[in-house]
């Protein structure tokens, strides 16, 4: 941002873009410190070539320099010719300067594959509440990484993962029997609230039910945030192939050149060529994940959301998606509303101007992730405010929540008698 005394004009009124300052990228950057010699040297050498800029200095961080998930692809690829080293792309994200990330290659090895654990540390760093960011149906959240440029520095984020990738014999009865990991599993990181959640499609549903439970337990949750969650009531279509399963998640382009009904072993080795974020998956992983896949989504048909003491939904929806269903499309449930009744609270609705699959792609997180962060800013400074259920006779706001409340009581006792 580039801050003028007036705006520049042409002698018609318009913005006389020639005459506008040259924005100052280098204002973001910190004090320049010369990166050492091998591969702190070699990391700004790629840092620098991926982004189009002369020099990075070793405390520069990528993503306030303008970097993304694509272009943090592109340095790995550098990196892996500069240095003969394997260096995965989640790294960057949480090892975003040349000092950091330099460290990380020359302490861990590329077989140590932490991308798949329960709790990817998207960024670990930092003193405000974290962000908990919930998978889709495919179980990764490396589809959140992008965040990392938009959501203020000092607030760490985790992405949560299928606990199966890293335990094949790990079962859960229900997507609240998930739910209910997933809160030891964020309590382990912050014991106490205020708690942020944000869920992408069915990922949604689960953080609405962690938001649930950690009510019920007495924790307050000050964000819930959806990315285009529908509630299931049926699934229609037949559960995809393991290679279109693929082509949605990891952006795989070259079906072709794979059998109709292709193995995971030959999945594994597409990615394997292509590189990037899912280049590290095994075919065991993919088999993991395919059949995840599959239950999640019969779990999600199946689940009835609890009644949510809550004050806002904050919802992301996509807008291509819907005009696909009003032209024909497979219809569904129209998304933000289907909340209403399980909300107590707004819902506040943004429409996106992309796919459902493209819902976390640079363009889609461009949009997302400002709102996102202005949102976290805002709740951070009502933390722990709680409506006040005695004063019904307050403002109109007060006096919905409470008649919802009361009826939500209701609902669950009828349901508990039945």
């Amino acid at each position: 941002v580039v801050v003028v005394d007036e705006l520049p004009v042409t002698p018609n009124g318009k913005i006389d873009r020639d005459a506008l300052p040259t924005p100052d990228f280098e204002a973001q950057r910190a004090e320049y410190r010369p990166p050492r010699e091998g591969v702190e040297a070699a990391v700004a050498a790629a840092f620098a070539d991926a982004l189009g800029i002369s020099r990075v200095g070793a405390d520069d961080n990528f993503f306030a320099l303008g970097g993304n998930s694509l272009t943090a692809t592109a340095v790995a690829a550098r990196l892996h010719q500069s240095i003969e080293t394997e260096v995965p792309v989640h790294w960057i994200f949480t090892e975003s300067t040349p000092a950091t990330l330099a460290h990380r290659i020359a302490t861990c090895t590329a077989e140590t594959n932490d991308a798949v654990g329960v709790m990817l540390p998207l960024r670990a760093t930092g003193n405000r509440e974290p962000l908990f960011c919930v998978h889709p149906a495919v179980g990764l959240a490396w589809c959140f990484s992008g965040l990392v440029q938009y959501v203020d520095s000092d607030r760490p984020i985790y992405g949560i993962q299928s606990p199966a990738l890293t335990d094949s014999s790990v079962h859960f009865d229900s997507l609240d029997d998930l739910a209910a990991r997933y809160v030891r599993e964020i309590r382990s990181v912050q014991p106490h609230g205020p708690y942020h959640l944000l869920g992408y499609s069915v990922g949604g549903q689960i953080a609405h039910a962690m938001a649930a439970r950690l009510r019920r337990d007495g924790a307050d949750v000050a964000t819930l945030a959806m990315m285009d969650s529908r509630l299931m009531t049926e699934v229609d279509a037949p559960m995809p192939s393991v290679a279109r399963l693929v082509a949605e998640f990891a952006e795989v382009d070259s079906l072709d050149a794979l059998e109709e009904d292709p193995t995971f072993d030959q999945v594994a080795e597409l990615l394997r060529r292509k590189g990037g974020f899912f280049s590290t998956l095994t075919a065991d992983h993919l088999g993991t994940l395919y059949r995840q896949y599959c239950k999640l989504v019969d779990d999600a048909v199946a689940h009835h959301p609890s009644n949510l003491d809550l004050s806002d939904l904050l919802y992301f929806s996509s807008v291509e998606s819907r005009e696909a269903e009003r032209n024909g499309g497979p219809e569904g449930s129209i998304g933000a509303a289907d909340w209403k009744d399980y909300i107590v609270g707004d819902i506040h609705e943004y429409k996106i101007p992309t796919t459902h699959e493209q819902m976390t792609s640079p363009p889609g997180l461009a949009v997302i992730g400002p709102i996102l962060n202005r949102h976290l800013a805002s709740v951070g400074l009502v933390t722990g405010a709680e409506f006040d259920e005695d004063n019904t006779g307050g403002n109109q706001g007060n006096s919905r929540r409470h008649e919802l409340r009361q009826g939500f009581a209701k609902q669950d006792s009828a349901r508990e008698g039945s």
